[in-house]
């Protein structure tokens, strides 16, 4: 685990997202900004700057490459959506994770596949948590 710092932007996001979806070796600012221009425009110094301040906050990680800098997430998809998750269950329902889907399931967003799978997870859960 890492001390990234702070909440993320949709941007920010996205950009972790490309990292995430490439190669481990990382992705340079260059590579970043085409891969985000196929969903929305943006310039390159927008995504630079992006960059820049994640990389201060300790969500990425810069490495020296043949071809420039190239950077690296320092969590997994795994880890910052726990993370980011836990901040927002705090923020928003009081560190409630019951309160949060309740607020999804009145929205009736959740798909019968997605209410079936929570249930499993549910279930698996509280049956590992009587073994304990």
């Amino acid at each position: 685990m890492t001390n990234a710092e702070g909440t993320l932007t949709a941007a920010q996001y996205q950009i972790l997202e490309v990292i995430w979806s490439g190669p481990d070796a990382g992705a340079t600012v260059t590579q970043i900004w085409q891969a985000i221009c196929h969903h929305r425009e943006v310039t390159r110094t927008t995504v630079l700057n992006q960059v820049d301040r994640l990389e201060k906050r300790g969500w990425l990680r810069r490495k020296k490459h043949d071809d420039g800098y190239r950077y690296v997430a320092t969590q997994s998809r795994e880890q910052a959506a726990r993370e980011i998750t836990a901040e927002f269950v705090d923020s928003y329902f009081a560190g409630s994770a019951s309160e949060l889907l309740m607020s999804l399931l009145g929205t009736k967003k959740l798909k019968p596949a997605e209410m079936a799978r929570l249930r499993k997870l549910l279930n698996s859960n509280s049956t590992d948590r009587k073994k304990q």
